[in-house]
């Protein structure tokens, strides 16, 4: 297993956990930003300040994620980019998506629907995007 490592595309990684990064950028400030925030009861004021915590994870996991979905497409062998979207439409809706939603059926979150919509929708979104690019660059 440890030999698949050497397989991957890093730059096709990279990109990939990149992109999936930046969309969580936007999708967590313009896009749903509001949305998400109503979804967990927050109230982000202008003035509020997010420490090096609130940038340094999501990057990590995107990368995380990203080794993930190269390691899956390796074993899988994809032929086209094409390959590697149904690869991401598969893990992101069958388990980000699902997990994110379930995920947010706790008693703590006010309105957990439009949390799960917004979070797996963001997951699911990405990991589509982080699939394709890899896909891409596996030929």
């Amino acid at each position: 297993m440890l030999a698949a490592f050497t397989h991957l595309n890093w730059f096709a990684v990279g990109l990939a956990g990149l992109a999936y990064y930046l969309l969580g950028a936007v999708w967590f400030t313009p896009l749903f930003g509001k949305a998400w925030d109503h979804s967990i009861g927050y109230d982000r004021s202008k003035a509020a300040r997010f420490g090096p915590d609130y940038y340094i994870v999501p990057f990590v996991s995107a990368v995380v994620v990203a080794i993930a979905l190269g390691l899956i497409l390796s074993a899988l062998a994809p032929s086209t980019g094409w390959d590697g979207l149904v690869v991401g439409v598969v893990i992101g809706l069958g388990i980000a998506g699902a997990v994110s939603v379930n995920n947010a059926l706790t008693p703590h979150t006010p309105h957990p629907y439009v949390f799960g919509a917004v979070t797996g929708g963001y997951h699911f979104v990405g990991i589509v995007i982080a699939s394709a690019i890899i896909g891409i660059f596996s030929k």
